[in-house]
């Protein structure tokens, strides 16, 4: 369903047109939508729209073409509707996506920065969050934007699930891992980690995993042994679960360059094509073959979502 509305997500898509495309009254088709995407259809097909702007506002289209393609009356409408999803203006964003590209100097390596790996406390998540989203503006209000700082990061150990499908339904496949290893939203000990692997065989060219680091050995023997009882409504959802492997994972250490986003999850994707297309080439480093790394800082269920903290890890090689 997510693909019908990412084929032309500016199209006027409604509950009932997307209910007959899955064959479902509206209204199962709205109970079991909601119950697998956390969001009700006019918040997925609104944030879709806001994604796609995103990244055609990256690649430094005009606001106003923006807006009516993204399915908007008006740039007025669009910008607030933009304002609410990521925090800033269209024309702030665009500016922030420039910088990003002519801006290519990178801070030195900091030593002992392997601890971007750990985990925040989620007491002090939302403050995080509070404090970054304030801190995107200077005294100006022009955005004021961080460095890309360049790291020495140590190896990391993780449990992974591969995702299959949208990239705007990582968060389900996500959601599936952590219930899967039995963890919780709020613990300090679990670091989520997107890790983006290049493969020219599949769709979009890379291959995406869901990550968890910090979790005990055992909880994966827990997952690939059944349970005794399968008479129970549990084993069918952990039958389910099962079909899926969840498969340790060591990511190398090595030099990272590390961007951190402020926003909304759907603002990934545009910030690593300016990183990629505008800053490495800049830089005087080259890509190295290690996968991109994706570490979340917030809270699963952080809101509003446009105060979301994510570390943007690029490997890097000396050119």
């Amino acid at each position: 369903m997510v693909e019908t509305i990412l084929l032309e997500p500016g199209a006027p898509h409604t509950l009932e047109s997307l209910a007959a495309v899955a064959h479902l009254s509206p209204y199962h088709f709205h109970r079991v939508y909601r119950a697998v995407m956390g969001e009700s259809v006019v918040e997925t097909v609104k944030r879709l729209r806001l994604a796609e702007a995103a990244q055609r506002l990256t690649d430094a289209a005009q606001v106003t073409a923006v807006a009516h393609d993204a399915g908007y009356d008006s740039a007025q409408a669009f910008a607030r509707a933009f304002r609410g999803f990521a925090g800033v203006s269209p024309s702030e964003f665009r500016a922030r996506q420039r910088h990003l590209v002519a801006h290519p100097g990178g801070e030195a390596a900091v030593p002992g920065a392997s601890s971007l790996f750990a985990a925040p406390p989620a007491s002090s998540a939302r403050r995080r969050a509070k404090r970054a989203c304030a801190a995107t503006r200077n005294a100006s209000g022009v955005p004021d934007l961080p460095a890309v700082e360049v790291s020495e990061l140590a190896p990391l150990d993780v449990l992974s699930l591969r995702h299959d499908g949208p990239v705007a339904t990582i968060g389900q496949t996500f959601r599936t891992l952590m219930t899967m290893l039995r963890c919780t939203d709020d613990s300090p000990l679990h670091q989520r980690v997107g890790i983006c692997v290049r493969d020219g065989n599949v769709p979009g060219g890379f291959r995406y995993h869901a990550g968890i680091a910090g979790v005990p050995d055992a909880r994966l023997d827990d997952v690939r042994s059944p349970p005794a009882q399968t008479e129970t409504e549990g084993h069918a959802e952990y039958t389910q679960y099962a079909q899926q492997q969840v498969e340790p994972l060591r990511l190398a250490g090595g030099l990272y360059a590390v961007h951190r986003l402020v926003g909304p999850y759907a603002l990934i994707s545009p910030t690593f094509r300016a990183l990629y297309s505008g800053w490495l080439p800049r830089s005087g480093y080259a890509r190295d073959q290690r996968p991109a790394l994706e570490l979340y800082r917030s809270a699963p269920d952080v809101s509003p979502r446009h105060t979301c903290i994510t570390d943007l890890l690029i490997p890097i090689r000396k050119d």
